[in-house]
């Protein structure tokens, strides 16, 4: 009996579909959007596009970052079995995002003409931007909102029901693009109509997710408020995801406007392809990286180093072997990138092509850089991903695309951003090291985990027969007596892991499906702790009256409740953790 990575690997499966899924939704919308303002209005539609994404994305960043934060936070309090705190900081999540967004909802009327003016240097420019900048900071609570609860569900055990939030609100915001575009002459107002429609058609799949009985996190605004101070951890966990809109936010507008005045507003179509070409790296990768985030989360909170060495270990793969297709398409056939954005510059045409493939080059180190993000933000080093995001994002980019941009013009873009996702990969990596050295970090190498919990004195996983339940019964107790554990607490630990694995081989799953069981026992200084985690149905053995023998295995459940001092009950990522706790000293 060894730890296996089935049931990781099944939740892997499980939650990649819809990561990858909302991914495409989200990076789809984007692309589609672009291609659709270049075909019925022009070039300069997308050029505008490019130039109002400064003010776009620091209004999403607070959906974004307050998200990601909380579903982080959240995510490691479900690993510890925390539930009270988590929906604390659901609660506190929505106030603090609604609050935010209705301000800028105010200052819309105000703000929408001097940005315009700041942004764009050209009259024409200003004329198609500025529609579009004031419906978007006027109806931005939808957009945050519908990002904020997105990461809820999806940490909440709802993850298909999060990528269909994202999935239903671009297919709406689509299909208005095309009306507006086509059969109006609304123009850049409805191509920003179109996208809050959409997320408000999003926004209307969550109302069964509010009212479910089944969901574990619970809106209440008064323990919202009361909890308010827990918005500091959310931040803290969120800084990373923060730090890259800010990073945006200045690389587009010094960028941008680098651009117009030294190269003329011709040469910034090709910088506009170049840019809106990442939204398809992203719409192939993010998805993959995001389920790091959803699992890694919940398997760091339960200290399952084994888990997530093998969720990383997977992801990685999965990404290089998206990125190598991805790659391969820009070099091979770079003209069906610039026909999907309608570049329509034919002195330009050549370099553009030439940008085009340079800027494929960049793909493998950007999805590096958002693996090391991802990642460390996960397990709650924030510090590294933020280091990596600001040197990626702002301050190796600016001056080296400013360097390479005034030397060799446009084509320092694709060569710019080369070089930035390399050094910055390689400074971050040489950043962790260096500080793993003086103790500062946690050794390990890359991952900076321990090879198991220092308190767990066996971790395996065996599958639901009744067979297997007598032998982990013996392995446990055996294991107990190696570690002078008195007879009488090995052979409780022996009896409830039988009784529970065995009730989990008789009812567990439906059909003849394969299905393993994942087992461990910790122990410290007080107590022991058995965990029991499956993909079965959902049964909470907390719950169980008699009456319900008939249905799961008789006396079992009521046996395991009469030998544990303390039962517990989580249903995390779709599988069920019972934790059984034994005192090994009598209460005082």
């Amino acid at each position: 009996m060894t730890r296996n990575d089935y049931l990781i690997k099944r939740k892997f499966n499980s939650y990649l579909v819809p990561g990858i899924l909302m991914a495409v939704a989200m990076q789809l919308g984007n692309i589609v959007d672009s291609i659709l303002v270049s075909m019925f209005i022009d070039i300069d539609g997308l050029t505008a596009i490019s130039l109002s994404m400064p003010v776009l994305c620091f209004m999403q960043m607070f959906g974004f970052a307050i998200g990601v934060g909380g579903a982080i936070t959240i995510s490691v309090m479900l690993g510890k079995r925390q539930l009270k705190e988590a929906s604390g900081v659901f609660s506190v999540c929505l106030i603090s995002v609604a609050g935010i967004s209705l301000l800028f909802t105010v200052l819309s009327f105000f703000v929408t003409k001097p940005l315009t003016m700041m942004l764009a240097s050209t009259q024409e420019l200003q004329a198609l931007l500025e529609p579009y900048l004031f419906i978007f900071i006027c109806f931005i609570p939808i957009l945050n909102i519908c990002l904020l609860l997105s990461n809820m569900m999806t940490v909440d055990n709802n993850p298909k029901l999060g990528a269909a939030t994202f999935v239903v609100a671009n297919a709406v915001n689509l299909i208005m693009d095309y009306i507006f575009l086509r059969y109006t002459d609304m123009g850049m107002t409805g191509a920003a109509l179109s996208t809050v429609i959409g997320y408000a058609s999003g926004i209307l799949l969550v109302i069964p997710y509010i009212f479910s009985k089944k969901r574990m996190l619970r809106i209440s605004l008064l323990e919202g408020f009361r909890q308010f101070k827990v918005i500091f951890k959310v931040i803290r966990a969120g800084i990373p995801q923060a730090m890259y809109f800010v990073m945006l936010i200045l690389k587009y507008y010094i960028l941008n406007a680098f651009i117009q005045n030294t190269l003329g507003a011709d040469n910034m179509a090709i910088y506009a392809v170049c840019i809106n070409s990442v939204y398809i790296v992203r719409l192939c990768i993010e998805g993959i990286i995001g389920v790091v985030q959803t699992i890694g989360g919940v398997l760091y909170g339960e200290k399952d180093y084994y888990g997530i060495r093998r969720l990383v270990r997977r992801t990685v793969i999965f990404t290089c072997v998206s990125v190598a297709v991805l790659m391969a398409v820009f070099l091979i056939w770079p003209q069906i990138i610039l026909t999907i954005f309608s570049f329509n510059k034919p002195e330009l045409y050549d370099e553009a092509m030439l940008s085009v493939r340079l800027f494929s080059f960049s793909f493998g180190f950007y999805a590096a850089n958002r693996v090391v993000q991802v990642y460390y933000q996960t397990i709650l080093k924030a510090q590294l991903s933020t280091i990596d995001t600001v040197l990626d994002g702002f301050v190796l980019l600016v001056p080296v695309s400013m360097l390479f941009i005034g030397t060799i013009g446009v084509l320092g873009v694709s060569i710019a951003t080369i070089a930035t996702e390399a050094l910055s990969f390689f400074a971050v990596c040489l950043f962790r090291v260096i500080q793993q050295k003086r103790g500062k970090f946690p050794p390990k190498g890359f991952l900076m985990i321990p090879e198991k919990d220092r308190e767990n004195l066996m971790d395996i996983t065996v599958s639901s027969t009744d067979e297997q339940a007598v032998a982990i019964s013996k392995q446990l107790i055996e294991c107990c007596k190696q570690h002078d554990i008195p007879s009488e607490k090995s052979n409780a630990i022996g009896i409830a892991a039988e009784e529970l694995t065995s009730n989990i081989a008789h009812f567990g799953y439906k059909g003849n499906k394969p299905s393993y069981i994942d087992i461990s026992l910790s122990k410290t200084d007080d107590k022991l702790i058995l965990r029991v985690r499956d993909d079965g149905v959902s049964f909470n053995p907390t719950e169980y009256r008699p009456e319900e023998e008939d249905d799961f295995q008789i006396g079992g459940i009521a046996l395991v409740k009469t030998i544990a001092d303390k039962m517990t009950y989580t249903r995390v990522l779709n599988m069920n953790n019972t934790v059984i706790e034994l005192a090994l000293e009598p209460a005082s």
